[in-house]
């Protein structure tokens, strides 16, 4: 039993270590802890075995040492001695090596004893069978036992990670633990005659512990089972499949245990491999050329163990368990993805209980974080915001970087002129609240008369005046012709509705109609407007907010100069109504995906594959007006543009 010393010092926070913060570790991948606890000969049930007896039923428990052990629930691989049924022991050099290595490894490992059978009655029919629904009995009543820790030892095993694992017989019957569903049971394990009752359900043996699992993956090593048909997609427990191809004991590819006719017929490695890759379950084949049964040495007898083989045995291993099962992505970060330069912005991803979450910011400076939140006040260009997630059993998932565009940000606005007779008259200008000009038009002497036209620009938020001009003092109606045919204009005080008609009593000039002038911001609303016969002058004041396009004149391409080996990318204009233009100027990948998405980071179109040799057009027409984000992907890498859609 365990050293009461160690039990005590379990209960001493003072020695406890924290689970690290800094989302950074190797545990799992490596050898991690100096010391591991080792508690031998737990009774973890009892069962009456092949000549009627009942017996008590042990496992050796591995974990790493108390003083070093942080996590309160740990991952535990349940390991399964080889020897046909009728030999080998949870002490075998073998399930010592592989428990022992996982516990360092940061794994809480079990060496499991189970009911042997004996040479004459497995010979007999039936018997290979009923061997092996009693060694699948007794790993799970071990798990169950372990899940249950009756006896209060703390052995915190995490529900989600429970492997099995085995090698030969053990193999068989870890497959099988995994696999093998109560409505699958073999005929032989039921009632056959006096000498051979029932053997009960798979959950019925060994103890009464009511503990629920499934098994998240199996090591196989030189394994096999006896019905493909227990390997269910719909399962889809990964396994790793380690077995050499001149194996004649338990076959590589098809037949029966030790080549003898009278055994039933078990599926090794090959056939194996193809019913997992049929069914798309996760697996990985590692086929030993030339190499026999149990071939990093015979853990039992006269040993051997271990060879040359073991070492990348085991990496093969405890590799597949990392990569393969524990190993996931991190959430990915909401938030604005295109914001002004300055900005503070909040960006999180929902929070899963024990896990803790680690922020950088390129390009931003993190003001504030909450574990499953952040605060980022972004500076000028683009940034990139990384999440890294390591849950509650100190697995570190993949890193999730978005891009994040700060801009000098601007609101789009409008301005759509109906002229008078005289567009040369015409001129406009905007100028800030300290009086400097942001935008003016004042070349329009080649538009027609009467003719309306759309200019458009982009402006920081803030409050701006909006001066219009006429040169001849008569703003934007046309002159009127006295009854002796002599031409005055129009003067101010006159009251002309914008867009009237002006009437003339002579032949020196025709009627015409006033002009008149409306600004719009992105979503249509009216900021300004007026015309009609204002003099020389009018001005209207406005204010604009929530600006977040880029500042750029429409008729000038954005160029985004990246890498000279990635593609260059060009949006125009950054601010439309309905056709976006895009080119590429390089052909490094002749098809890409290409798609838009709003800030909240939803796909509102896709374009599966644009053709990089030209120009690309698409009408946004339909979109919503507002802000957007153009994605590329290119060499594995998104690249973002920002653009408007008013």
């Amino acid at each position: 039993m365990r050293n009461l010393l160690i039990w005590c010092l379990l209960t001493l926070p003072i020695i406890l270590i924290a689970q690290p913060v800094d989302c950074i570790s190797e545990r799992y991948q490596k050898k991690v802890f100096n010391n591991i606890d080792i508690t031998s000969d737990l009774t973890y049930g009892n069962a009456q075995n092949v000549i009627g007896f009942n017996q008590s039923l042990e496992l050796d428990f591995y974990e790493p040492a108390s003083t070093e052990e942080y996590l309160t629930k740990r991952p535990l691989v349940v390991m399964l001695f080889g020897g046909a049924y009728v030999l080998g022991n949870k002490a075998d050099a073998d399930m010592r090596a592989w428990c022992d290595s996982l516990a360092h490894y940061g794994y809480a490992c079990a060496s499991v004893e189970y009911r042997l059978d004996n040479v004459a009655n497995f010979a007999l029919p039936d018997q290979g069978i009923r061997a092996a629904y009693r060694a699948i009995q007794d790993g799970r009543a071990a798990i169950r036992y372990l899940l249950e820790d009756p006896s209060g030892f703390g052995f915190n095993i995490d529900p989600a990670h429970i492997y099995v694992g085995g090698e030969s017989a053990g193999a068989i019957s870890a497959i099988n633990i995994g696999y093998l569903e109560e409505a699958e049971r073999p005929a032989e394990t039921y009632s056959i005659n006096f000498f051979n009752p029932d053997l009960g359900c798979l959950d019925c043996s060994g103890n009464n512990f009511v503990q629920p699992f499934t098994i998240a993956g199996i090591i196989d090593l030189w394994g096999a089972t006896i019905d493909l048909d227990y390997i269910d997609a719909a399962e889809n427990i990964p396994m790793v499949i380690i077995h050499g191809d001149q194996d004649n004991v338990v076959p590589f590819d098809t037949g029966p245990p030790f080549g003898v006719p009278t055994f039933p017929t078990f599926f090794g490695a090959v056939p194996l491999d193809a019913e997992m890759t049929a069914k798309n379950i996760c697996h990985q084949f590692f086929p030993y050329p030339g190499q026999g049964h149990v071939i990093y040495g015979i853990p039992t007898g006269v040993v051997t163990f271990p060879n040359q083989f073991w070492a990348p045995i085991f990496t093969q291993g405890h590799q597949f368990l990392y990569d393969k099962t524990m190993r996931f992505n991190s959430p990915i970060p909401t938030g604005a993805l295109m914001v002004c330069e300055n900005d503070i912005e909040t960006y999180q991803v929902p929070a899963t209980a024990g896990s803790i979450y680690c922020w950088d910011a390129v390009n931003g400076t993190i003001i504030s974080t909450n574990n499953n939140q952040v605060t980022v006040q972004w500076n000028n260009g683009s940034g990139f915001l990384t999440l890294t997630e390591t849950n509650c059993i100190d697995v570190v998932g993949v890193a999730q970087t978005i891009e994040v565009l700060p801009t000098s940000c601007c609101a789009p606005i409008s301005l759509n002129i109906f002229f008078d007779g005289f567009p040369s008259q015409s001129s406009w200008d905007i100028v800030d609240a300290n009086g400097n000009m942001v935008a003016n038009g004042n070349s329009y002497g080649s538009v027609a008369s009467n003719s309306s036209i759309i200019e458009s620009t982009c402006l920081p938020d803030g409050c701006y005046t909006l001066n219009f001009y006429d040169a001849l003092n008569n703003g934007m109606c046309p002159f009127q012709s006295s009854g002796l045919g002599v031409s005055t204009f129009i003067t101010p005080g006159t009251l002309i509705t914008a867009g009237s008609i002006v009437g003339t009593l002579s032949l020196v000039a025709s009627p015409g109609l006033c002009g008149n002038y409306n600004l719009t911001d992105a979503l249509g609303n009216t900021l300004a407007n007026g015309g009609g016969g204002f003099g020389s002058q009018q001005s209207n004041s406005f204010c604009i907010s929530g600006g977040l396009a880029p500042k750029t004149d429409n008729t000038i391409k954005n160029d985004f100069k990246i890498n000279s080996n990635e593609l260059l990318l060009n949006i125009f204009p950054t601010a439309t109504t309905g056709i976006l233009n895009i080119e590429f100027n390089n052909e490094a990948e002749k098809n890409i995906p290409l798609k838009i998405i709003d800030l909240s980071g939803r796909t509102v179109k896709l374009e599966p594959l644009v053709n990089t040799s030209s120009s690309y057009k698409i009408n946004v027409n339909n979109l919503p007006n507002g802000n957007y984000i153009l994605q590329v992907l290119n060499n594995n890498k998104i690249e973002s543009r920002p653009f408007v859609k008013f």
